[in-house]
């Protein structure tokens, strides 16, 4: 099986840089990686789905249907950066490896006791808890695999490919595990994540093995402890003023967003819309074909060389566009503004995860991803609890906040002429 580095050289050295997304596919060892990340993403939903349904079930109770959420969301967040030290210690693809090994293995028991009829809450709660802790170690992975399967010049594409899979699944992957749960049962769900995760392992295996030189993992690194590892990447990304930027500007956009579309936009839905649960889904429902659009897109265009000014750009475009969201009468204008502002979403998703991976050090990819995740959904749980007294006094007043942080970070970085040159 050819390493990471001569699949690497040997396509940098035959291959034309590709200006479709879509040739990316014609890759074998990138098409094992999309593959084996669309059925994890696939298998996610339907475990989303079936859990939910299944807690509803035994209890009836949304209160507990929340706390299992939390479960499973606590040990994401807080063992995050010990999954990136993992992947750059063990290396993304042994990680992925076993990530999705204890996946199947623990579900396919939970399917065989909805099955019988024999599972109890207890379990539900075991599993969610499984199911955060190994997700803490397979997002990081999957995020910094990739410059190790594609050439240099095919990370764009690459990403684009990725996005785009991840959008389809935001979508379809809902709808395919309801139809599972309502035409087989809870149970059968469950086999199937199971089935998923277990398909996706042999993708997994079949990716390139790598190096040590590759990952940077020599002796010394191999050494040292986990704590000293986090220590090192976050005192790498801060060290480095473009990761930093990013980092910041990563935290303050989403933070804005996650308040103002996870509490306003229901908000406005069940209130000034009056729509009803279509009101939530039609906005959702644009932001997310707007966000497969700027992704695809983004693969077919070359980056922009001038990388800070797109920040300044996304920023901006952002802000001026959801804090109008709150601003508009209805229901149709809401959607359009939604749908034009995850174009833009689509487009920094694919360039700057592109950017980052190719300034990273390889020896550091694992666990830089793991702190943009960070950066991007640690305090999401804080943006909710700030959100929801603004939204019940004013909904409005929360998108015009959301719309100014936005657009303060794109001053912010516009006045920066370190930020305005990166590249």
């Amino acid at each position: 099986m050819q390493t990471i580095e001569e699949t690497a050289a040997s396509g940098a050295a035959t291959a034309r840089p590709r200006r479709s997304p879509l040739t990316v596919l014609g890759s074998g060892p990138f098409r094992n990686l999309w593959l084996a990340t669309a059925l994890s993403l696939f298998g996610d939903f339907f475990s989303y789905i079936a859990i939910a349904w299944l807690v509803l079930q035994l209890t009836g109770s949304s209160l507990l249907l929340g706390s299992v959420l939390v479960v499973q969301a606590l040990p994401r967040a807080v063992l995050m950066m010990v999954g990136g030290a993992l992947a750059d210690r063990l290396t993304p693809r042994l990680t992925m490896l076993g990530s999705m090994a204890l996946r199947a293995a623990f579900v396919a028991p939970l399917a065989v006791l909805v099955l019988t009829g024999r599972v109890q809450m207890w379990q539900v709660y075991a599993i969610a808890f499984v199911f955060g802790v190994v997700d803490a170690f397979f997002m990081p992975a999957r995020q910094s695999i990739l410059p190790g399967v594609v050439a240099d010049h095919e990370l764009e594409a690459g990403n684009a490919v990725l996005n785009v899979t991840a959008q389809a699944s935001v979508i379809l992957g809902p709808v395919i595990g309801a139809l599972i749960v309502q035409g087989f049962g809870i149970g059968w769900a469950f086999a199937a994540d199971a089935a998923s995760f277990a398909l996706g392992l042999v993708f997994v295996l079949l990716l390139p093995t790598v190096s040590a030189s590759t990952i940077g993992a020599g002796p010394r690194k191999a050494a040292s402890g986990l704590g000293v590892q986090i220590a090192e990447g976050l005192r790498y990304a801060w060290s480095d003023v473009g990761i930093r930027v990013m980092l910041i500007a990563i935290a303050v956009i989403d933070f804005a967003a996650n308040g103002a579309l996870g509490v306003g936009l229901p908000t406005l839905a069940h209130g000034r819309f009056a729509a009803g649960a279509s009101g939530l889904g039609i906005p959702l429902g644009a932001w997310g074909v707007g966000a497969t659009a700027g992704a695809l897109a983004s693969g077919f265009v070359p980056p922009p060389k001038r990388f800070g000014w797109m920040i300044v750009f996304i920023a901006a475009w952002l802000g001026i566009l959801i804090g109008g969201v709150g601003l508009v009468p209805s229901l149709l204008p809401a959607a359009l503004l939604m749908g034009i502002a995850g174009i833009g979403t689509g487009v920094v998703n694919t360039y700057g995860v592109s950017w980052l991976q190719r300034r990273t050090d390889p020896a550091m990819q694992g666990r830089v991803m793991s702190i943009v995740m960070l950066a991007s959904m640690g305090l999401t749980p804080v943006a909710y609890a700030v959100s929801g007294p603004i939204a019940q006094v004013n909904p409005t007043l929360l998108f015009l906040i959301a719309g100014g942080m936005m657009l303060a970070c794109a001053a912010g970085a516009a006045a920066s002429r370190t930020v305005r040159s990166l590249r």
